[in-house]
């Protein structure tokens, strides 16, 4: 005859229960962190980049004041940072939660109670009045015997942690966002000023025009031509001062104002040139300095210690309790050595008609835990992916700059010499204003590049992780001493004192 399921799982339950006592561990995968070897990148070119210390500010190598004020604004008052904040805050609150759950909890408690009973009436008809009173600490403590409280603690630090990685992700963010907004109006200030200038020589070349077909030596349609192109470079103003409107408006949105809170920026110098070759670091090493890449890990270490906390669940769960105090029946022996009592319980409970349910939930942890190693991977590949991108773009943006640079010296060149040519009376003054047009379409497009080169080297350095570095664990530390280590350094980034819970 086949012995019922309910004894089975009995059996197997104690079975389990003394191998996890003969162990003396937490039940459950013990966490290994990965260590991805480093990234390996196509060799970026050696005449752009260096691999000098990048730089944590890395925007005050463009020696911008108004912009380093600018980004120390948006990271003091940016609403998205302030919301990392506060979850990281909420996070270190929750982990105090669970590293308190691992310890006694003690209670003060008192209690008067009088009761009178029908049933057992006091001698010669007295009403029978009984009092008790009870005073002192009940204590009760979870024996974390399988590791339930030991490893929801360390789901709660591992995710905290990944919440501090967010706040540093959000700081790089905005940092990068606004600079490339800044750079964003600087050019389109510059696109602004050339297209002013062709338009005084579109307005040069009507009038010229004009006077000639009221002399008898010019063509209607040279006249058209010249009044369309008057109306194109018109249109083309009005464009430049919206995008640069509106890249202030992302600016002040960025550092948490309004726009008319943010006023005007002032007049801004020409675009410097960039550093012959950018510092860059150790771009092998990117994998260690992309808070993304950091939280993602923690949180896969989070969903690692889950699983250990629904694995946990599958075992009893031991409490001890005890009271020390006083218990009296009368109020006058209360407090006295008479009154003074004690007591110790223990008790233990265990799911066995709920097994089934503790072992869904066991493999809808470990589900979640393959999950998070995917989403780790596929950080990680996209991390990969947009660095090699950004060196890419930013190597060739540099390459399209220096040749539109080229076209427009060149182009400088022959606006001088139709210039010197009209002067010694030997070409017409259209050819001028020709040569003049065509100067500012270069300036136009040189002005675009240099716009697509700051651009493209701020997402090289967001790529890189902005120069943020995760804290260095010393040789020999303990985990525990790592975690508590990053708890004051997040709990400073919050804002809030190291030592504050």
């Amino acid at each position: 005859m086949e012995k019922p399921y309910f004894y089975l799982l009995l059996r197997r339950g104690a079975m389990a229960l003394l191998a996890a006592l003969a162990a003396g561990c937490a039940v459950g995968p013990d966490y290994q962190q990965p260590r991805p070897a480093p990234v390996a990148l196509a060799s970026p070119e050696q005449a752009l980049f260096s691999t000098d210390q990048l730089q944590r500010d890395w925007w005050k190598q463009l020696q911008d004041p108004q912009l380093d004020r600018l980004i120390d604004l948006a990271l003091a008052r940016n609403l998205d940072i302030r919301i990392a904040q506060a979850r990281l805050a909420e996070s270190r609150a929750v982990l105090d939660e669970k590293e308190l759950d691992k310890l006694p909890a003690v209670t003060l408690n008192g209690g008067y109670e009088r009761s009178l009973s029908q049933a057992n009436p006091g001698p010669a008809g007295q009403r029978n009045l009984a009092e008790s009173y009870r005073a002192g600490f009940d204590a009760t403590w979870e024996v974390d015997l399988f590791g339930r409280l030991r490893r929801a603690a360390e789901g709660a630090a591992a995710r905290s942690e990944s919440q501090a990685a967010d706040l540093a992700q959000a700081r790089i963010v905005v940092a990068a966002e606004v600079a490339r907004n800044y750079f964003e109006l600087r050019g389109a200030e510059q696109r602004l000023a050339v297209a002013r200038a062709n338009l005084a020589s579109q307005r040069d070349s009507l009038r010229v025009t004009q006077a000639m077909v009221s002399a008898g030596r010019g063509d209607e349609g040279d006249l058209a031509s010249a009044r369309a192109e008057l109306e194109t470079v018109l249109a083309s103003v009005p464009v430049q001062e919206t995008a640069r409107r509106l890249a202030l408006y992302r600016i002040a949105v960025l550092a948490g104002l309004r726009p008319v809170e943010l006023g005007e920026l002032d007049a801004g110098k020409p675009l410097a040139p960039l550093a012959a070759r950018l510092p860059i670091g150790d771009a092998g090493a990117l994998l260690s300095r992309r808070p993304d890449v950091l939280a993602a890990e923690r949180n896969m270490a989070a969903a690692n210690a889950d699983l250990g906390v629904a694995t946990a669940e599958l075992y009893p769960r031991i409490d001890l309790g005890g009271f020390l105090g006083f218990i009296a029946l009368r109020g006058a022996d209360f407090g006295t050595a008479a009154s003074r009592g004690f007591s110790v319980a223990a008790a233990a409970d265990w799911p066995a008609f709920h097994l089934p349910t503790a072992l869904a939930r066991k493999r809808g942890a470990a589900a979640r835990l393959q999950g998070e190693a995917a989403r780790y991977e596929q950080v990680v590949l996209r991390a990969v992916q947009e660095l090699e991108s950004a060196l890419t773009e930013y190597g060739q943006t540099q390459q399209r700059l220096g040749n539109l640079v080229q076209a427009a010296g060149h182009s400088g060149r022959a606006a001088a010499l139709a210039t010197l040519r009209y002067r010694e009376g030997s070409a017409p003054y259209l050819t001028v204003l020709d040569a003049q047009r065509t100067l500012l379409r270069a300036q136009d497009a040189v002005a675009v590049a240099e716009t697509e080169s700051y651009t493209r080297l701020i997402a090289l350095y967001k790529a890189l992780g902005g120069g943020w570095e995760a804290p260095p664990a010393a040789a020999g530390e303990s985990q525990a001493e790592i975690r508590t280590e990053t708890r004051t350094e997040t709990r400073a980034a919050a804002g809030g004192p190291p030592g504050a819970g």
